[in-house]
């Protein structure tokens, strides 16, 4: 039976959807059926109204069963009262997995997909980019395989973050294990260690409940694995990245315990939660969520009995429950719905049943919603980029806090404002820009996307009224000439190139894997400085980024300000029998775990601290050559950990060469056609600043504004970018964004 709740009062009432209209149990105000009251539905009850009178009840059956919520037989201003107050979406029945309406005392995990599936195709919406991340394309097809892009990367198997690898922080220097591997040694991240350490973000459904055959990972009802629906037995699963379990700490292997975790639907009050709580700048959603999905096999409640992580994430994601403990061992979690009915996030029926009021959704999400992932430990680390600061001035604006009556001002609880620009359709496919460095999905590139050149240049159809007037093409006095290919510097430069002078916070700059396969990170006060000519000032206010191309939403490569993440690691490289040739070699990163197994965690002896800053690192020639012969060696499962590794480390591509005086040579980078990224590029679109603090602008002097750009010593164009942190004698090296770029605007 599919029912439906309703508010009455503070109550949730339970009635039954596609009744005739004489056994409806309660009226709710949805005339039409569709699960909204909304205006359509007010202009039947006006109707309603109308007919109704002290005297007599209305005329047409449908006003009783529908608006007559006191059941007085008469559509009246009590039943008006009633109707504002359900307006928006109707209480939605809280359910498990096998669909059955959830009460007060249940300790079961409830259900994304049963619970919104009875009216939204949650298939259909969890096929968006944000819950399947490359494992399909846009119609649903399973599309992930070895070699994705068929350039000789066999380690890339999508176009997303399930499939990818990626060298520096932002990608773990990981991949994701192929569905079929000869041996232990190809395999890293399988798709349940996926699920247990990147489900915090990547909400439920795809990855997190389907295997790479379509078929659900563990079927609760016929306590069946998905492998066995397709006839296949545990041996046979064994090396199956989907059913596989590796420890990214000493390699071992196990099946992966889908029957004790459960599997992860998709989590739809994850980004549509409102009221959301955070604590000392977390958002107590996610790490809610992520905590419980890392607790994998070992999770019980506060009786001991075990419980499915992976299935009671969503639920623990709410704050539902009385006791969560991560800590202890075992970990526990004590599901609880009555917590959420004491805040309000949950409502009680009469017989003890839930649902989820109108007041706990939010459509479209909230800024806080995408903040939970995105901040802190993501833009702000990876980027500098910070929210909720009024320098912005996009999010000053979309909040109303640019004009002078603060009555107007939307809460930073209640602020939109990610959603103007990244505005999200059915498909849950969020609009986005074009990654600087990594493949996402590429044809939903500045698809649906709000650019700055949609919203103020002249002559855009999408115009903002407010949004200040970018001039048009036939004003050659203004800078801003755009749209003539030929001439002026936004032929060649975005404009956040001159409006993101500078990132809000300090990030991360170097990832060095180098020493034990484990992370050393290092910021940008460390290698650079508030002064864009001199890194070694002592002002670490601020830093500059560099400038590096990327398609614009017209289709037109211009120059962005971007940050250049140094990424240290090592790889083996496959020469492919073409010494002489490199535009056919493969680097392939060594999986992490393979190199700890060679280090024991440890740096190998003889490493020093050449630059006094407390840390070693791996830069002089000896040991380079140190790692390169252990790296030789095998793992525990017999197996050569690289054949001829190399180190990448910023432009250099570091080789043994038993003809050179060391015993180690080097190679620049971009002379190989080979795909090798010795850095994470992280673009940096957001905390726009007024034109008053873009570079070029001097309001005393007009000339001094110009020279920020046109003069020697440019700030833009000669200021310091790190790209190598310590070279072999520990000093770290610096490009300019001309030496870069190739670009110089005339003196």
């Amino acid at each position: 039976m599919n029912h439906k709740f309703v508010l009455v009062g503070s109550v949730c009432v339970a009635f039954v959807l596609a009744q005739p209209a004489a056994l409806r149990a309660a009226p709710d105000g949805d005339f039409d059926r569709n699960g909204f009251v909304n205006p359509a539905d007010f202009f039947f009850f006006e109707i309603c109204f109308t007919l109704s009178g002290p005297d007599g009840s209305p005329g047409f059956e449908e006003c009783r069963t529908v608006f007559d919520i006191d059941a007085d037989d008469d559509v009246d201003l009590a039943d008006f009262a009633a109707f504002q107050r359900a307006r928006g979406h109707l209480p939605i029945p809280l359910r498990d997995v096998s669909g059955n309406v959830l009460s007060v005392n249940s300790t079961l995990p409830y259900n994304g997909r049963q619970t919104c599936g009875g009216c939204h195709d949650v298939a259909h919406i969890s096929n968006g980019f944000i819950h399947q991340q490359g494992r399909t394309d846009a119609e649903g097809n399973l599309v992930m395989k070895d070699d994705f892009y068929d350039d000789g990367r066999w380690w890339i198997r999508s176009a997303g973050m399930y499939g990818r690898s990626s060298p520096g922080g932002g990608g773990l220097n990981r991949q994701t294990a192929g569905k079929e591997n000869a041996s232990e040694s190809e395999m890293d991240m399988t798709a349940f260690y996926w699920a247990a350490n990147c489900g915090g973000c990547h909400v439920g459904g795809g990855v997190a409940e389907f295997d790479r055959d379509g078929v659900r990972y563990w079927d609760q009802a016929t306590e069946r694995f998905g492998y066995e629906w397709l006839g296949k037995t545990p041996d046979e699963v064994r090396l199956d990245g989907d059913y596989a379990l590796l420890d990214d700490n000493d390699g071992s292997l196990r099946p992966a315990p889908w029957d004790v975790s459960g599997v992860a639907a998709p989590e739809c009050l994850h980004c549509h939660r409102a009221n959301r709580m955070w604590v000392d700048g977390q958002d107590m959603h996610r790490e809610w969520r992520a905590a419980v999905l890392g607790t994998t096999d070992r999770l019980v409640d506060s009786h001991g009995t075990p419980i499915p992580a992976f299935a009671s994430a969503g639920t623990a994601g709410q704050g539902w429950f009385s006791e969560l403990n991560v800590a202890s061992d075992p970990p526990v979690l004590q599901l609880d719905y009555s917590v959420g009915v004491t805040n309000g996030s949950l409502l009680r029926n009469p017989d003890g049943s839930l649902c989820i009021p109108q007041t706990t959704l939010a459509r479209p999400p909230t800024d806080q919603s995408c903040w939970g992932c995105h901040l802190p430990g993501g833009f702000q680390n990876k980027r500098g980029t910070v929210w909720f600061d009024e320098r912005d001035i996009h999010f000053k604006k979309l909040t109303n806090r640019s004009d002078d009556n603060p009555l107007n001002d939307i809460s930073d609880s209640g602020a939109a404002a990610c959603n103007y620009c990244h505005r999200g359709d059915i498909n849950h496919n969020f609009a986005k820009g074009d990654s600087p460095y990594a493949q996402f999905r590429n044809e939903l590139d500045w698809v649906n996307f709000r650019s700055c050149r949609d919203c103020h240049l002249y002559g855009s159809p999408v115009r903002h009224p407010d949004a200040p007037e970018v001039l048009g093409p036939l004003d050659l006095a203004t800078v801003h000439l755009v749209g003539d290919a030929e001439r002026g510097p936004m032929a060649k430069l975005a404009c956040q190139a001159c409006h993101v002078p500078y990132p809000l916070a300090r990030a991360i700059i170097v990832t060095d894997r180098s020493l034990t396969g484990s992370d050393a990170y290092y910021y940008t006060d460390e290698y650079l400085s508030a002064n864009p000519l001199d890194p070694t000032d002592p002002d670490k206010s601020r830093w500059y980024p560099t400038l590096r191309p990327k398609l614009d939403s017209d289709g037109v490569v211009r120059y962005f300000p971007q940050k250049m993440e140094v990424a240290i690691f090592w790889a083996d490289w496959d020469q492919n029998g073409t010494t002489k040739d490199l535009s056919d070699d493969a680097l392939h990163p060594v999986i992490l775990w393979r190199v700890r197994e060679i280090t024991g965690n440890q740096p190998l002896p003889g490493v020093t601290d050449d630059n006094g800053d407390g840390k070693l690192e791996v830069n002089r020639p000896a040991e380079i050559l140190a790692y390169m012969q252990a790296l030789k060696g095998n793992d525990h499962y017999g197996r050569q950990v690289a054949s001829n590794p190399v180190l990448v480390k910023g432009p250099k591509i570091w080789y043994e060469d038993p003809q050179a005086p060391d015993g180690v040579s080097w190679f620049n980078s971009d002379d190989t056609g080979a795909y090798v990224q010795p850095y994470e590029v992280f673009g940096l679109d957001h905390n726009v600043l007024a034109r008053t603090n873009a570079w070029g602008y001097f309001t005393e002097d007009p000339a001094l504004g110009c020279g920020q750009c046109h003069f020697a010593d440019s700030p833009v164009f000669d200021r310091k970018i790190l790209v190598d942190p310590f070279d072999v004698d520990g000093r770290p090296v610096y490009k300019t964004v001309s030496d870069l770029t190739g670009l110089r605007p005339p003196t």
